[in-house]
């Protein structure tokens, strides 16, 4: 068995940028992290296959990050804007990449759990069948739900434009 501190190096980049499409700030993107290494330890003699590491820890991942998220929106007493803040004019190109970049990830932070969960994996060039694995969820299933996400972020961002 790989121990914890190689498992950490060779995913730590993965766990991170998901957790990062459920949390925008990066301290608590850090506890979101935390939390997550401390749960793959904890799981880590419940995994049968090694082969399937990936996705295990993909789904342990989803599922820190989204009670995070469900226990945010509990304690949450503001209302939710349902559009994202305009921009403005594009001062130059990298601030105009940078700009799109976050629209994008508004995007799917906006997106229902049940898509914002496919794409964010996806988004980890991970195939469909090891989605569908990471979730529990049908291959099949993955696919729908993969195309709807995808369609959603397309509407949101051209919706910004």
């Amino acid at each position: 068995m790989v121990n914890l501190e190689q498992i950490m190096e060779t995913y730590g980049g993965m766990v991170r940028r998901i957790a990062t499409v459920y949390e925008r700030y990066p301290d608590r993107v850090d506890d979101l992290t935390q939390d997550v290494w401390l749960a793959v330890w904890q799981a880590m003699s419940r995994l049968h296959n090694p082969a399937d590491l990936k996705p295990y820890i993909a789904r342990i991942t989803q599922n820190i990050c989204v009670t995070h998220v469900r226990r945010a929106v509990s304690r949450r007493t503001q209302a939710l804007s349902e559009t994202l803040p305009d921009q403005g004019p594009l001062p130059d190109e990298a601030t105009g990449h940078a700009m799109q970049l976050a629209r994008l990830v508004e995007a799917v932070r906006s997106l229902p759990d049940n898509l914002k969960s496919v794409i964010s994996l996806y988004l980890e060039e991970m195939p469909v069948k090891e989605i569908a694995l990471a979730l529990g969820i049908s291959e099949n299933n993955a696919s729908v739900r993969l195309h709807r996400a995808k369609a959603a972020i397309v509407v949101n961002v051209r919706g910004v434009l």
